[in-house]
């Protein structure tokens, strides 16, 4: 992945198994899982002049799949037990954040999943939780900078089910690794509710930034919680300790203002779309003032969805991943392509 012109340059992919029916009967680990994000560290010196510090970002993808729709629709709370390898014993453990705070099942069970990971060129192939696989990634990023520590920030950032990730992978992190003088900032686009009353005021204590970005025509946002959220004020507060009872977490920034290019429509997934959330923040101005974009182009809306009216001209759902993502093998015979055995430590490749 070429990030060379935003100044970022990556470091790790992430992977996770979403497979729900393999995580509830299978102990064997899903090979490779599907590609879920990556992570990138700042290494422009412009930009980290810009910033004022060197950013590591944690960015993951948002819903593709039938079974990762299915993880988002697992809305029931469970306490956030997550596993983690004791480098001491070289055992799996179990680790409780904290009394009280509750995670969507669906989303706990993602983020903890376990994939098989190559360790190198010539490594061997071991089990690993999609949750150490970024954790252990982030402490190896921590101890390059160690002597920048004063001036580092971590930015994790997603959409839909990656934005729920975003927000528990910030709080992971900032709660067991990092220490307080390290800024932790989420980026949430089209954010589902992740926990509950206990898990809102454990990421606010903490110090995790959360700033989410809400289509006020998209559904999903409302979501888990539909009925039992932080919108029932006091009776939400009271019903608190229920399964169901959700809450969203840091600061919402609603995006109202739609431009005279985009039509109205009840499509549940074009609402929902990544690019036109970008595009109403692109021309987002403030609530007594009409749309002004500051030039992004337009014609990305339509690149899976047909919003744009007719008079632009541009096609409807236009962009397409060559072949599907197939690769034509030396036996003629076309398939998925596999991760190649160095590419977790040269993701480049």
């Amino acid at each position: 992945m070429d990030m060379s012109e935003s100044g970022y340059q990556v470091t790790k992919y992430i992977y996770a198994n979403t497979d729900v029916l393999n995580q509830l009967f299978c102990e064997k680990p899903k090979d490779q899982g599907v590609w879920l994000g990556f992570i990138a560290v700042c290494t422009d010196p412009n930009e980290i002049r810009r910033l004022g510090r060197r950013d590591i970002v944690i960015a993951w993808r948002g819903t593709q799949t039938a079974e990762e729709w299915i993880q988002n629709l697992r809305d029931i709370l469970v306490p956030t037990r997550l596993s983690y390898r004791c480098e001491r014993t070289g055992k799996d453990q179990e680790h409780h954040f904290a009394d009280g705070v509750l995670i969507e099942r669906g989303f706990l069970s993602c983020y903890d999943s376990n994939v098989r990971h190559r360790q190198g060129a010539a490594g061997a192939t071991v089990n690993i939780s999609t949750r150490d696989l970024v954790v252990s990634e982030i402490k190896r990023l921590l101890q390059v900078y160690e002597n920048e520590m004063d001036n580092l920030s971590i930015t994790s950032t997603g959409h839909s089910l990656g934005a729920a990730l975003a927000t528990l992978s910030a709080y992971d992190i900032r709660k067991n690794l990092c220490t307080d003088h390290i800024l932790v900032t989420v980026f949430a686009f089209a954010s589902p509710r992740v926990g509950n009353l206990g898990f809102a005021k454990r990421v606010k204590e903490i110090g995790v930034k959360v700033l989410r970005f809400v289509n006020k025509r998209d559904v999903v946002p409302r979501v888990p919680g539909l009925f039992m959220n932080e919108k029932m004020g006091c009776l939400a507060k009271l019903l608190h300790w229920l399964p169901w009872t959700y809450f969203h977490v840091g600061v919402e920034l609603r995006l109202h203002k739609y431009p005279s290019i985009v039509q109205h429509t009840h499509n549940l997934a074009y609402n929902h779309n990544l690019e036109l959330y970008l595009h109403l923040l692109d021309g987002n101005v403030g609530r007594n003032e009409s749309f002004s974009s500051s030039g992004r182009d337009r014609a990305l809306i339509n690149n899976r969805c047909d919003l744009l009216l007719e008079k632009d001209k541009i096609p409807r759902k236009w962009w397409q991943q060559r072949n599907k993502g197939l690769v034509k093998g030396l036996d003629g015979k076309w398939k998925q392509p596999t991760k190649s055995e160095d590419q977790d430590d040269n993701p480049d490749e």
